[in-house]
Parts: C-alpha cells; sequence; structure tokens
C-alpha cells in the first residue's frame, strides 16, 4: 500500500488535487491510465505491393530460341575454321571445314563412271533401232545408269558433311576443334545460338495457376546487365513438377535486348491484371 501511495501523491501533484479529487482517482486505476496505449498492427504486405501484387519474385533464365552444335558425321581432320568465338554468322555460311581431298577424287571418279553408263545406254538403244542389240540389253544398260548416279550422288553428300554451316543466323558460342585435329564421328565441331529473339524460362508457383494467363505481363530485372526489362509470358507447360509445386514458363522480351546473352539469369516479377 506505501508503493500505491507514493503513486497516488505523484499523481496529484502532476495532475493537480483539484482534478484528482473531483474525479474521485484511485491509486490502482490511475497505474492503468498512465500505461502507453498498444500499437496498432501492421497492415498486411499484400495491400502495399502496388504493381507486384502478383505473387512474387522467382528466378530466370535467359535461353535462346534456336541453338545447334554441329558434329562431325564422320571421321575427318579440321582443314580451316573461317570464324572466331562471338562472331555473327549468316544461315548456311561455312564456318568449318574438313580435308575431304579423298572424297572429292572418289566423287569425281563416280561422274565418270556415270557418264561412261550414260554413252553406253545411248549406244545400246542405237543398237536396238538397228536390231542388234535386244531389249533386256538396253535396260542392262539403263540399271547401270542409275547405279553410277546413285553412287556419285553418296560421295557428293559426304563432300557437304565436310562443311559446316548452321541453318540459322546465329552468333559462334563455342568452338570445339582446332586446325589440323583429327576428330572422329560425332564429335562435337562449333556451337551457335541465336541471340535475336530470346526467351527467359521461369519456374513460377504452381498456386500462380489461379490468375496467370498467357499474355500476362512481367518485368524483369537481369543480374548481369542490372536493368530492367518488360516480360510477356508466352506459353505454360502442361504440367506441375508434383516435387517443387512448380510450373514451366516461358516468356518473350518486348523489344530490341541487344545487350543479352542466353545464359544470363536475373529475376522477375509477376503483374496481375
Amino acid at each position: 500500500m506505501r508503493i500505491w501511495t507514493r503513486y497516488a501523491l505523484i499523481a496529484l501533484v502532476l495532475l493537480g488535487p483539484g482534478t484528482a479529487c473531483a474525479q474521485g482517482a484511485n491509486p490502482l486505476r490511475m497505474e492503468y491510465a498512465m500505461k502507453p496505449a498498444a500499437t496498432a498492427p501492421a497492415a498486411p504486405a499484400s495491400a502495399t505491393n502496388g504493381a507486384r501484387a502478383g505473387g512474387g519474385e522467382v528466378r530466370i533464365l535467359i535461353i535462346a530460341d534456336r541453338e545447334s552444335t554441329l558434329s562431325a558425321p564422320t571421321a575427318g581432320r579440321v582443314a580451316s575454321i573461317d570464324v572466331r568465338l562471338g562472331d555473327a554468322v549468316a544461315a548456311g555460311q561455312v564456318l568449318v571445314a574438313f580435308d575431304c581431298d579423298e572424297i572429292k577424287a572418289r566423287r569425281e571418279a563416280a561422274w565418270a563412271e556415270t557418264k561412261t553408263a550414260r554413252l553406253q545406254h545411248e549406244a545400246k538403244i542405237k543398237l536396238q533401232g538397228l536390231e542388234s542389240a535386244a531389249e533386256v540389253e538396253v535396260e542392262l544398260a539403263a540399271m547401270n545408269v542409275d547405279r553410277a548416279e546413285a553412287q556419285a550422288r553418296v560421295f557428293d553428300a559426304q563432300l557437304a558433311q565436310c562443311r559446316f554451316a548452321p541453318a540459322f543466323a546465329a552468333r559462334v558460342a563455342r568452338i570445339h576443334v582446332k586446325t589440323g585435329q583429327s576428330v572422329t564421328a560425332g564429335a562435337p565441331i562449333i556451337d551457335v545460338v541465336s541471340t535475336e529473339s530470346l526467351k527467359a524460362r521461369i519456374n513460377v508457383p504452381s498456386r500462380w495457376l489461379a490468375w496467370l494467363k498467357v499474355d500476362d505481363r512481367m518485368e524483369a530485372e537481369v543480374d548481369e546487365t542490372g536493368r530492367r526489362y518488360k516480360l510477356r509470358v508466352a506459353r505454360i507447360a502442361a504440367r506441375v513438377d508434383a516435387v517443387s509445386q512448380t510450373i514451366e514458363i516461358e516468356a518473350e522480351f518486348e523489344g530490341k535486348t541487344p545487350d543479352l546473352l542466353p545464359g544470363m539469369s536475373g529475376r522477375a516479377f509477376a503483374l496481375r491484371r
């Protein structure tokens, strides 16, 4: 009681005896009245997220729309490398060539045999007109022409495989061989990637499917450039990963992105409609 009496005397001094007496102040009630009011709870984060209220932040990986590893169809020796790392190349441009002198010689011999077979076939046709050759001899001569042409086309195909050219405009990502090196069949020769139309591969939580749709917009911040880019959701996978409960989506960059390269990564922010 001495402690409460002491508090009551302090309150009388601060508030004045008239006020305390007029209210019939009780020391216990005065103690609770002097405590600070409880702080109001903070607003939920979702109410202040603004444009990022779509679901949060996810990692992205930038990939090429088209890329290819040109491999050796047969064993051979590298005769020349006509490009350097990072060079821009056109579709059909020869990048690497094998030493194929032997195949060239066989090809020339095959076409020479084809020409001989054709002459023999023409001669048989003339003899048949003079009734000096049977029909079966003419047919056999025609078959020899077909066989010789087929063999020549095989060497044409082998010669074409001695030159490595991409089927699309690209940039050289990696050169696996050196001039004069012998390689086996199936060995990688050169890697090319298209940098004209890049995509972002993103694994998002499967719960986003409740609102995420194709053509929705996203923002991405790429680590390597430190810049932000606009994305459009182009494709959504048809299956959810049962372990991670995520689903893969592909997004396309809007506008030109000459500073981006395949393999870069960053963060993406979903924007709800």
